[in-house]
């Protein structure tokens, strides 16, 4: 009885069981791997949602990637922690694990039928998830792929796949650290590397599957809440906004996976408000809190101020007593379930040495106008008008609260150097789609019929995707560090480099080179490009190198640096033309690579 009422459940445990099979065998289907480490088990821990989530069949479906993502990296987090190798047969255990807990799960999933309505629903999510892929191509299509950010991600999978750990050292970053990077993405990736044995350089795209799965986490987030008029028009504005195409630009992996595990957040956070959390739901909101913990640390921050805000918002409204179990059974879940993904946390916050002063990020100020260029002006003032129909809204629908504390949570860290809080503060603007894009769907919404919500969403979404067509060309110019000219300077250093050489980078080539070349490197980073405080002395020592002067050339005589590569259009972290390097011959000189050697070298 238990498995006709759980179909998906069922059907995702059968994946896990055909992946295990065909590896058993000696196969590998990269397909099924990934869909064993991100669908199958957000098919069975359907029940850990809120009911809104799962009440039709196609949300519950779009809800599964995101949902999976949190089961898995929390369990290869957890696994790894204790001690448990993250080879292809513990993986494949800690799936079925998932999968066969999920069946036991109390919980309602929705018939697999659909009518016409649910059918043209799931056409226009369709809709919105091929236009993000397109437009998505324009930045991220072919090899190589822009940016400089995918270059540490691939090495840390390389290295979890070969050492079977996530608490382990980088041998070439800033001459040999430990890898402090957020564990949530680089698990999931050492885990598809260690089930379908390919080469790493198969995830230079994997930003890509996170991108869809944004698209289809701000769906299910909307039409829970507000309908499926509404759901369709927020995941085809989310899908077409420039502003997403720049994080596919400069790679920020853990970025775009965070804002799915942040809209289910608010998903929670507005239940709790309007509805209640059963436990097993309450279980969830808790570990989506650690995944998201776990998957960045500038949006754990935002998520916990939606969390407080959500709070303060129950006290005042009465609500406060009604939901106090539930949140006592989110955190019990959080520090229970999660210990070993804590455990992680701790461990890896203690090589950091730190925080640097907000001084140092002050160039990394918002600019308004450029805020609403990347998320285009026609969005903005769509986004304007949207807001104060749900600020009017807000005293009948409470589940808007959230939305509007994430979108004053997103303008306090962008201003928050006033308070002298040190935050990369340009980044708050990747968080403003979160509140806004919703706020225009529910806006919308208030339209006569759904249809009309649609169409004029469409066709707005249209528009939009007429500015995002041409900046996707513009944004993969400006990261397109690597290019084939490039290669081909970067294949004339490795041929000559010795074992264990040290070479010094600028901030564009620092994680590129260090990924591409596989030696040690010192990178020259800006400050403000710097989150641990401990890399600091290194990147200084980087950038005396880069100019010349008498103990940055004895050093570099000390370390037996002869190669120097720097990208002659590379900015500062506030915008400005970088200055060239004082020190160095060239040797090979592009567009966007120069390889200088040093006169020791010589």
């Amino acid at each position: 009885m238990r498995l006709r009422a759980r179909p998906l459940a069922l059907a995702g445990a059968l994946l896990v069981a055909a992946e295990s099979l065909v590896a058993a065998l000696g196969g590998h289907v990269p397909l099924l791997a990934a869909m064993v480490l991100l669908v199958a088990p957000g098919l069975a821990l359907l029940p850990l949602l809120p009911a809104r989530a799962r009440a039709d069949l196609v949300t519950a479906l779009a809800a599964a990637p995101v949902l999976g993502f949190v089961a898995s990296s929390l369990a290869l987090i957890t696994v790894s922690s204790i001690g448990l190798p993250l080879d292809g047969f513990v993986i494949r255990l800690v799936a079925a694990v998932l999968v066969t807990a999920g069946l036991f799960l109390r919980g309602a999933e929705p018939a697999l039928r659909a009518g016409r309505d649910e059918a043209l629903v799931a056409a226009g999510l369709i809709a919105a998830v091929i236009g993000g892929i397109v437009l998505g191509g324009r930045v991220i299509s072919g090899s190589p792929v822009p940016g400089n950010d995918w270059g540490k991600y691939l090495l840390y999978a390389d290295e979890i796949r070969r050492q079977g750990a996530l608490l382990i050292d980088n041998p070439y970053w800033m001459l040999g650290v430990p890898f402090r990077e957020d564990p949530a993405t680089p698990a999931v990736y050492g885990a598809y590397l260690a089930m379908t044995e390919q080469s790493a350089a198969v995830l230079t795209h994997g930003i890509w599957v996170f991108a869809v799965m944004s698209i289809l986490a701000v769906f299910v987030l909307v039409r829970s809440l507000w309908g499926a008029g509404a759901g369709v028009v927020a995941a085809l504005l989310w899908a077409v906004l420039p502003i997403h195409h720049d994080i596919l630009g400069w790679h920020g992996l853990p970025s775009q996976a965070a804002l799915s595990v942040l809209c289910l957040l608010l998903l929670f956070c507005a239940c709790l408000l309007v509805d209640r959390l059963p436990t097993t739901a309450a279980v969830g909101f808790g570990v989506t809190i650690a995944a998201l913990a776990a998957t960045h640390r500038l949006s754990l921050l935002v998520g916990l101020g939606i969390v407080a805000v959500t709070v303060a918002a129950a006290f005042v409204l009465g609500r406060l007593r009604p939901i106090l179990a539930s949140l006592a059974v989110g955190a019990a879940a959080a520090v229970v379930l999660c210990a070993g993904v804590i455990y992680d946390l701790v461990q890896r916050g203690r090589t950091f040495g730190g925080t640097l002063p907000y001084a140092d990020y002050l160039v990394s100020k918002l600019s308004a106008d450029l805020t609403a260029r990347d998320l285009s002006y026609v969005f903005t003032a769509a986004a304007a008008i949207a807001l104060i129909v749900c600020v009017v809204r807000v005293r009948r629908d409470h589940a808007l609260i959230p939305l509007l504390g994430a979108l004053g949570l997103t303008l306090a860290g962008a201003y928050a150097w006033v308070l002298h809080l040190p935050l990369a503060y340009v980044r708050m603007a990747y968080f403003l789609p979160l509140a806004l894009v919703p706020m225009v769907a529910v806006a919308l919404a208030r339209l006569p019929r759904r249809g009309s919500t649609v169409a004029v969403g469409a066709a707005l979404a249209i528009v939009i995707g007429a500015f995002a067509w041409p900046a996707g060309d513009n944004v993969r110019a400006f990261y397109g560090f690597v290019n084939p000219t490039s290669l081909r300077g970067l294949d004339a250093v490795a041929e000559r480099l010795r074992p264990d050489e040290v070479v010094v980078t600028d901030r564009c080539w620092s994680f590129l080179a260090t990924w591409l070349l596989h030696t040690r490197t010192l990178p020259a980073l800006d400050p403000a490009d710097i989150q641990p405080k401990a890399e600091l002395v290194r990147a200084l020592e980087a950038r005396s190198i880069l100019d010349g002067t008498p103990a940055g050339l004895a050093l570099a005589r000390r370390l037996g640096v002869r190669f120097v590569l720097v990208d002659p259009t590379c900015p500062t972290a506030e915008g400005k033309a970088s200055m060239p390097p004082r020190a160095g011959v060239p040797a090979f000189v592009s567009e966007r690579l120069v390889v200088l050697t040093l006169a020791a070298a010589r």
